[in-house]
């Protein structure tokens, strides 16, 4: 069902300082719930998730050094109980890794050497398309994870850029 969806749920980040800003737009036909582990700052709070209607953005920060986890989650409830993607504890406002199951964009921001490392993932599970497309100042090609078991351009394999690029995450 979701494998056919034309549309896109779409996390941009860019770096500012030691922090690092990231829009995130649901540009999918329904309801996606991202969630991040750990925790991000959504309006100078921490929250490791919220639900987001389609078509709308909302604008979260990653605290310096930032090495996590974000993925969709779809048909969730307003206690946070969904369909794919469902965390372990925290319902809405994630507070715990989900289980297998969801396709991961992962991050570690300024990991080494003034580089950030990011990869998609379907190894352990799919349940939405991902693509992370680097921003300007970094040559690296968009990597993308289209099915289970690391099938897309570049799934499941680690990239570098220079730490400050931006980057945006497609979700669907």
């Amino acid at each position: 069902m979701f494998a056919k969806a034309a549309s896109f749920f779409t996390v941009v980040v860019t770096s500012a300082a030691a922090l690092t800003t990231v829009s995130v737009l649901n540009n999918c036909a329904q309801q996606v719930d991202p969630a991040f582990t750990p925790q991000v700052l959504l309006g100078g709070v921490l929250t490791g998730g919220f639900p987001l209607a389609a078509h709308l953005t909302q604008v979260v920060t990653f605290p310096a050094n930032y090495s996590g986890r974000a993925w969709g989650r779809t048909g969730c409830n307003a206690q946070g109980v969904c369909a794919t993607g469902q965390c372990f504890t925290g319902g809405e406002n994630c507070t715990s890794p989900a289980p297998a199951g969801p396709t991961l964009a992962q991050f570690t921001i300024n990991g080494f050497s003034s580089l950030d490392f990011f990869n998609p993932t379907s190894g352990e599970g799919f349940n939405l398309p991902v693509t992370i497309k680097p921003g300007s100042g970094c040559s690296t090609a968009p990597v993308g994870c289209t099915a289970a078991n690391n099938v897309g351009p570049g799934c499941g394999d680690t990239t570098t850029c220079p730490t400050g690029v931006g980057y945006t995450i497609q979700f669907c």
